[in-house]
């Protein structure tokens, strides 16, 4: 497990994953798309089930898993998850991933008569990026039931005639399959580049006063930083919440290297913040007390160590979930340290339980005098239906925080990917709110 993956934070996804239903998943009754290489199978194997189940894997192989075929629109895709049983294969669920139904029932493949092969159909837009797990011969107790996660997930695993995989942090630090449609936006910057300078990341425990509790921080400084030193007179500063989440999964200090190296941003200073043991959901949830922490205690610490920008012109802070949620609630209150704030799938639907109603920080903004903030957001449409918090979900309390914020005149990116509330799909975005933010 990472370093932020504590069990608050997984036991909240998994209750988000359960809540929530894709924009594609089937409902009872609804027609279930049709896959062309199954339909091919079905008929084969009415004849000769052994050859046409051979015939079968041999393109599955070919084509790869999960199957991606052209549906009858240009837009979209029929993506087709298939397992290869034995005799001892009961069941065969498709979790974790943003097409499923959160109904393990609906979830389940189904085998083909008279072969091995398992598999069920979903359409989805054709650039679709999301994660998936199988688990087989699942007990199928739902996951609001569910008291030992460990337990729980331990017969999830990658599909393994998929090479495409990801070690997902909000996912406890398991290794998950993925899948892309054919128009997949492309992850330019995820990589170490060749010929590329890179910058240096150390790792330090942080001891706080204010809060009395510990953390890790990792701050990362661009190439040159030693050399360059005396000469700087004040880096930008990316603040992340969730730090390991933002080192590991969404290798930010990479792309930092290559978008430095393209000039798209200048050399900043970036520092990555973990959560103290236990203390996510309570910290990140727009707490007044954590944001002073930033501001009181956090920020001057920097400052006596490192050259930063003392005009929050070119800061950013930046988190995806609650952490989303608490950088644009940091900057709501020291606007004079952060003048941009890049949210992925903020948790905007949060209020205090005591609150009657939902979206706390929306309703606070709105209320209040436009401050000096710029604004990149982002959230996946495939985290649109189905309550996540007080009957609000988080593709549509992303859209009315937007609306608030254009409605107040604040200067704002927005932006929906096609995929699920996963790190998988903050990687690629992180580099466009950057840019969008502070590029050159």
């Amino acid at each position: 497990m990472r370093p932020n993956a504590m069990p608050a934070r997984i036991m909240v996804l998994f209750a988000l994953v359960a809540m929530a239903l894709s924009l594609t998943a089937q409902s009872p009754g609804q027609a279930t798309p049709t896959s062309p290489s199954i339909l091919i199978l079905q008929r084969s194997a009415a004849m000769d089930p052994v050859k046409a189940e051979i015939q079968f894997w041999d393109r599955v192989k070919s084509m790869g898993s999960p199957l991606v075929e052209p549906a009858q629109d240009n837009r979209s895709v029929l993506i087709t998850f298939v397992w290869k049983g034995d005799a001892q294969t009961r069941n065969v669920v498709l979790v974790n991933t943003a097409v499923a139904s959160s109904d393990l029932a609906e979830s389940q493949l189904s085998r083909i008569a008279g072969t091995n092969v398992w598999f069920r159909t979903y359409a989805a837009p054709a650039s679709a990026r999301f994660v998936y797990e199988l688990s087989v011969n699942d007990d199928m107790t739902p996951f609001d039931q569910v008291t030992d996660w460990g337990k729980r997930t331990a017969g999830f695993h990658t599909d393994p005639m998929n090479p495409r995989t990801f070690q997902s942090t909000i996912f406890g630090g398991r290794t998950l399959s993925y899948v892309e449609g054919p128009a997949a936006p492309p992850e330019t910057w995820i990589k170490p580049t060749p010929g590329v300078a890179r910058g240096k990341l150390q790792q330090l425990t942080f001891e706080s006063k204010q809060l009395g509790n510990s953390r890790e921080l990792w701050i990362y400084t661009p190439p040159g930083f030693e050399s360059s030193k005396s000469a700087v007179a004040g880096l930008p500063l990316l603040m992340v919440f969730d730090g390991g989440e933002y080192v590991s999964s969404v290798p930010v200090p990479i792309i930092l290297d290559n978008l430095i190296a393209a000039k798209h941003i200048p050399p900043m200073l970036a520092v990555f913040v973990a959560n103290s043991d236990g203390q996510r959901d309570q910290e990140l949830n727009a707490n007044p007390e954590f944001a002073d922490f930033i501001s009181n205690e956090l920020l001057p610490w920097l400052r006596q160590r490192f050259p930063i920008a003392s005009s929050p012109e070119k800061n950013i802070v930046a988190g995806s979930s609650s952490g989303g949620l608490a950088a644009a609630f940091v900057a709501y209150k020291h606007p004079d340290l952060f003048g941009n704030v890049l949210s992925q799938s903020g948790a905007f639907c949060f209020a205090p339980f005591s609150d009657e109603e939902p979206e706390l920080l929306p309703r606070l903004m709105s209320a209040s005098d436009r401050k000096p903030i710029h604004f990149y957001l982002e959230v996946g449409t495939l985290e649109a239906n189905g309550p996540s918090f007080k009957g609000v979900n988080m593709v549509s309390c992303n859209r009315h925080f937007r609306d608030v914020l254009h409605a107040k005149g604040y200067s704002i990116t927005y932006h929906e990917y096609v995929g699920g509330h996963s790190d998988l799909n903050w990687r690629g975005g992180f580099a466009e709110g950057i840019v969008a933010l502070i590029g050159k």
